[in-house]
């Protein structure tokens, strides 16, 4: 019974080392995230409304003023860019991420799709899962800057204008709440000014846009009277001309989306961290408890036992 007592008492010493461990992840876990909510919220409002300018721009303009409007008539080469973690010990953050981009690539889809991979954990699941990846970033996802990312947007951007793929999408954990993240696949490429109006929720919008084509093209309208879309019926004078401002916008709209999915991937990431260093470090106290009341348990029949030894060589002295 002593042997036993030993066993349970290194058992109970391993199970508080192991806790303590979880608990620093913890909490280090819970700094990130306070830090990367921080630069999540800066970014929002610079993201947001440069969608409603695009959004408000896009809808005036012809598609062919630029590529980057352009829809193909079939889409036969996809390019996804996935955002996963650099380490694990995040819950179910990974696994969930990959259950989706295998909905969305085809196992051994080979030259009908592009698919790229930033973080570690990523690329070694998907490649586990039979999903050729073309290409995984060296970089460390919480390391990126928004440097970085321009030039991974502008080589997604180069494959789509060169013809080398037909569309381009990012897949990525979108965070809603501390207690709910989701994965979630969003289309970079070709860019759709209704939806983007319908998203970002812009004055106007593809309504707006089509109410000016329609008083543009009524009996009587000429082309010095037609509106500049939204804009200019809100009478809004816009130096350079809408087309100059929409090219100018254009990449850095892609440029900002890109880099707010990775910012909300990576909270997403600490909040799931998070979460499942807690449920370790609770799971820990209910083994510790048990253990504890296994070696009392244990201990008590051990003492009992010499009582009884104790009291059964005095007996037989008499």
């Amino acid at each position: 019974m002593a042997k036993g007592t030993k066993e349970l008492k290194r058992r109970i010493t391993g199970v508080k080392n192991i806790q303590q461990i979880t608990k620093a992840m913890e909490m280090v876990a819970t700094q990130k995230l306070k830090r990367l909510q921080t630069r999540a919220e800066a970014a929002r409002p610079f993201s947001d409304k440069i969608q409603q300018m695009v959004a408000r721009l896009a809808g005036s303009v012809r598609s062919d003023l630029s590529p980057l409007l352009q829809p193909r008539a079939e889409v036969k080469v996809r390019s996804v860019l996935v955002v996963s973690s650099d380490k694990g010990l995040c819950g179910g953050f990974n696994s969930n991420l990959v259950r989706l981009v295998q909905h969305e690539v085809p196992r051994n889809a080979g030259g009908s799709h592009r698919t790229r991979v930033l973080g570690n954990k990523g690329g070694l699941l998907l490649r586990g899962k039979g999903i050729v990846v073309l290409q995984k970033y060296p970089d460390h996802v919480e390391k990126l800057d928004f440097t970085r990312v321009r030039n991974i947007v502008r080589e997604l951007v180069a494959e789509f204008v060169e013809g080398k793929v037909d569309e381009v999408s990012v897949i990525y954990t979108s965070f809603k709440s501390s207690v709910s993240q989701k994965p979630v696949v969003a289309t970079l490429l070709p860019i759709r000014p209704e939806t983007l109006a319908a998203v970002a929720g812009a004055p106007g919008g593809a309504a707006g846009a089509h109410a000016a084509r329609a008083a543009a093209s009524a009996p009587g309208a000429t082309a010095d009277a037609q509106p500049d879309g939204p804009a200019a019926a809100a009478d809004v004078i816009i130096e350079p001309s809408t087309d100059e401002l929409l090219k100018l916008l254009l990449p850095k709209f892609l440029e900002m989306k890109v880099y707010s999915a990775i910012l909300e991937s990576l909270a997403s990431e600490f909040t799931s961290r998070r979460n499942a260093m807690k449920q370790a470090t609770d799971a820990a106290d209910e083994m510790i408890g048990s253990l504890k009341r296994q070696y009392n348990r244990a201990r008590q029949e051990s003492i009992t036992k010499e009582l009884l030894e104790v009291v059964s060589g005095a007996e037989a002295l008499k």
